[in-house]
């Protein structure tokens, strides 16, 4: 799979054109006053590639949101707006210091329910009542989006064609345009938006991009604890536990408070499995 940027600010693959579903000029900021090296990723909380970038199209649209490119579920790509232009995709936003991400970054939307809402027998749904067999269950980092703020709960995956497409297409941004910071919606509008979310691993999709750049430190932990380490719903042993961690389980760190890490959990293959805090002194 090979993704390059033209001359005129849009993405190829194997030398062809992806897919084009232009936003308005009414829904972009216009020309970047300089060049962004910041990429936001997002999920779209919505059923494909084709209705976002329909949406962003739509004069219904009263946000006037739009983004770069939309991936979808089996990885095929859709361009909305060109690299060489503000993109509405981060609204209100702050982080490290800076403001106004629509000026100051790149934004790549992946077709993604997003949370979802639990039903009878453990069963979880989009809110329009699809039904998702297998979710990723984990805590917000941030909080969830209702109540029970600190349990976990159903999360769309995002399939590994989706994944590698995203991949590729975020190391076609780096060697264009430079691009060494990789953030999530959810860092940049803390309480506002949630997307990615847990199930997207940021720590591996960071090293899969930018490598020994990713701006994490350490991509990976082990647990060193011979009876084992409490993953928690919250940062403190006052949180209930999700489960118990065995001496030489590999995590990634996603986010610190004080001497607590707030974790993906990887199977053999590094894929994250499940989400929660632990206490950093048994991690090394």
């Amino acid at each position: 799979m090979g993704f390059t940027i033209n001359t005129r600010h849009r993405l190829e693959q194997d030398g062809r054109a992806v897919e084009r579903i232009a936003s308005p000029a009414a829904h972009t900021g216009g020309t970047f006053g300089q060049t962004p090296h910041i990429l936001i990723m997002h999920f779209t909380y919505g059923a494909s590639a084709r209705s976002s970038a329909s949406w962003f199209q739509d004069p219904d649209n009263r946000s006037k949101s739009s983004a770069h490119v939309v991936v979808d579920r089996d990885g095929a790509v859709i361009q909305c707006v060109d690299f060489d232009t503000a993109a509405n995709h981060a609204g209100q936003s702050s982080w490290g210091g800076l403001t106004s991400f629509n000026n100051k970054s790149f934004g790549i939307e992946l077709a993604n329910w997003g949370y979802l809402k639990p039903g009878p027998g453990g069963s979880w749904t989009s809110y329009t009542n699809v039904p998702i067999a297998s979710p990723f269950l984990a805590a917000h980092k941030n909080g969830n989006p209702y109540r029970p703020s600190d349990a976990p709960i159903g999360w769309e995956p995002y399939s590994p064609e989706q994944m590698a497409t995203a991949v590729a297409i975020a190391r076609a941004l780096a060697a264009k345009y430079g691009v060494d910071t990789i953030l999530g919606h959810d860092d940049i509008a803390r309480g506002r938006k949630w997307d990615p979310g847990p199930a997207f691993d940021m720590a591996r999709f960071r090293n899969q991009v930018l490598g020994d750049r990713a701006i994490d430190g350490p991509n990976t932990l082990t647990v060193r604890s011979p009876t084992g380490l409490n993953l928690r719903q919250g940062a403190g042993t006052e949180f209930a536990m999700i489960e118990q961690l065995a001496d030489g389980t590999q995590v990634a760190p996603i986010e610190q408070r004080g001497n607590w890490l707030f974790v993906n959990v990887l199977d053999e293959e590094g894929v994250a499995q499940k989400s929660g805090w632990v206490h950093g002194a048994f991690l090394a």
